[in-house]
């Protein structure tokens, strides 16, 4: 697919921690909150057992999570910029305790034997689980992924530079949007886009209207300045996109961030992402553990989780207002391969 010439300079926007490739450590015990490996006064008085070594996504937690859950346990926490970051965790030789990991990652973990079973009978509110989570995260009968947050895919568009106000996804055709357009680079999103402006669920089987969700495709493309899992934010900061599709937990942020950026949901919503727990091959399901997993879901937690606006908790109402991406059975993914197939050689735009 093409992408600007201008990457490297999107590169550079974002103020410092805000993006990037590196590793931060906190460790978290009863006295105090510290970065890096320094000495914390009265951890081993308090608390003398190992701390439980988890590793999240960077900024997914709040952080009135750490505040409260420390007063417990110890913690030595590890946070990633990136999904493929977390994925990585699981193959180490020592992995971590536990590790955050995005629903999509979930089967090909599971199928690369990665990861080690839960009992769902050591989770509290398992019972008050909407039953759609479930299904989808207990295959075969076996729970291998705790959720704690999801969202969706949204819109977000520079309200400073556009004299209307995007609405639906029908608003991405725009011809005012030709090149102006920047996404992620996940073409399973944008098919369900698609599927949306055609008035289909994003889980529709096969046969499919090929020719209408070509057209759809083809015309959507000529609006895109970039797709980019990574850098597709910059460009709508410096304004050379004036709209961006993507993930709410990256989008919701920067609008925090930027008052010129507004972030819309539109009627019918996206696909729904979410993040969870996986214990990693080895090891085994601690009470300190237990109690991290179980403290995620605690009502009071999962009221700080929506305060910080950027995610819902697994118990959230509006769930049945979204979508998941289901698995795809061998006719629906033969289907979804050659139409991705032919999406990844559209000539770039301009050309």
């Amino acid at each position: 697919m093409a992408f600007s010439p201008r990457i490297c300079q999107y590169k550079r926007v974002f103020r410092d921690g805000d993006v990037g490739c590196g590793v931060a450590t906190v460790l978290v015990t009863a006295g105090t909150i510290g970065r890096g490996g320094g000495a914390l006064a009265g951890c081993a008085a308090w608390n003398p057992a190992d701390p439980l070594r988890i590793h999240v996504l960077k900024n997914s937690l709040p952080p009135l999570w750490l505040r409260r859950f420390r007063r417990r346990h110890a913690l030595e926490l590890q946070s990633h910029p990136q999904l493929p970051d977390l994925y990585e965790q699981l193959t180490q030789p020592i992995p971590p305790n536990l590790v955050s990991l995005g629903l999509a990652w979930l089967d090909m973990a599971r199928q690369a034997k990665h990861l080690t079973p839960l009992d769902p009978t050591r989770l509290t509110r398992w019972a008050a689980l909407p039953p759609v989570w479930r299904a989808l995260i207990q295959p075969q009968g076996q729970l291998w992924w705790v959720p704690y947050r999801w969202g969706t895919t949204v819109l977000a568009y520079r309200r400073d530079k556009l004299d209307w106000q995007p609405q639906d996804w029908g608003d991405l055709w725009r011809p005012d949007l030709r090149q102006r357009v920047s996404g992620i680079a996940q073409f399973r999103e944008w098919l369900a886009i698609s599927f949306r402006r055609l008035g289909l669920s994003i889980n529709t089987p096969p046969p499919w209207p090929t020719d209408d969700l070509k057209a759809q495709l083809q015309t959507l493309h000529q609006q895109m300045l970039l797709y980019s899992d990574k850098h597709y934010i910059q460009p709508l900061i410096l304004g050379d996109a004036l709209l961006a599709v993507g993930w709410s937990s990256d989008l919701l942020p920067v609008a925090q961030r930027y008052p010129q950026i507004q972030v819309v949901v539109p009627p019918g919503g996206g696909a729904i992402w979410a993040d969870g727990w996986v214990l990693p091959s080895g090891q085994s399901l601690s009470a300190g553990l237990q109690d991290w997993l179980n403290f995620g879901w605690e009502p009071a937690q999962t009221a700080s989780l929506t305060a910080q606006g950027i995610a819902w908790s697994p118990f959230a109402p509006e769930l049945a207002d979204y979508e998941f991406f289901l698995p795809m059975d061998t006719a629906t993914e033969a289907a979804y391969q050659s139409l991705r197939r032919w999406w990844a050689v559209l000539p770039p735009v301009g050309r």
